[in-house]
């Protein structure tokens, strides 16, 4: 398999993309839409075919929506690389989004952590930052599953409530995907802060 490709499953791929300082990509176009974070400042120019150009400027950390879209070049006009983690959405949301408990909703139980950045009918996508040391609140997730993108190293534990413990470790930008709905609460057994984006998928 692609060694950029850390997730491919029938909801999900999700891949960490580098784009080279001024090497700009043959003309291509996304079929899916995508969810983007970004883990370095830089610049990117995005040409169309009509001749006209965006000039982008992304900062470490930017999380954005990519809907799928038309022929296209992109250029990393910065001079170091751009690393970007790029989660795609094989199938549209659902016609009806899932039911959410607010007694069990994460960013309405921890707003002090957890962080709404967009949600539209794919996905809900938030940022969820931890202490060391620190543990969640027992919380849910709804949906087909979700994706976890690492913008720090993580040494974690995840209790389910089944009583079953799983650690959770990675560097910067990993990713992970689980499926379906689940109630559980995490911590924080490393010794520096952690901070994740989560993309539930619905």
């Amino acid at each position: 398999m692609d060694p950029r490709i850390k997730v491919d499953n029938d909801r999900v791929r999700i891949l960490v993309a580098t784009d080279r300082p001024h090497d700009r990509t043959p003309l291509h176009q996304h079929q899916l839409n995508r969810v983007m974070i970004y883990l370095d400042d830089a610049g990117q120019d995005i040409a169309h075919p009509d001749g006209s150009v965006e000039h982008l400027h992304w900062k470490a950390n930017d999380v954005a929506w990519s809907p799928a879209g038309g022929p296209h070049t992109s250029e990393n006009i910065s001079a170091h690389d751009l690393r970007i983690v790029e989660v795609e959405l094989k199938k549209p949301g659902p016609e009806t989004a899932p039911a959410r408990d607010r007694k069990l909703d994460p960013l309405v139980i921890d707003v002090a952590h957890n962080k709404l950045l967009f949600e539209n009918a794919q996905v809900r996508v938030f940022r969820s930052t931890r202490e060391a040391g620190g543990r969640e609140e027992w919380h849910e997730h709804t949906g087909a599953g979700r994706a976890v993108v690492m913008l720090t190293a993580l040494e974690g534990r995840v209790e389910s409530a089944d009583g079953t413990t799983t650690p959770m470790r990675g560097v910067r930008g990993d990713a992970v995907w689980s499926d379906g709905a689940v109630k559980h609460r995490g911590s924080n057994a490393g010794r520096q802060p952690s901070d994740l984006v989560l993309v539930e998928v619905k």
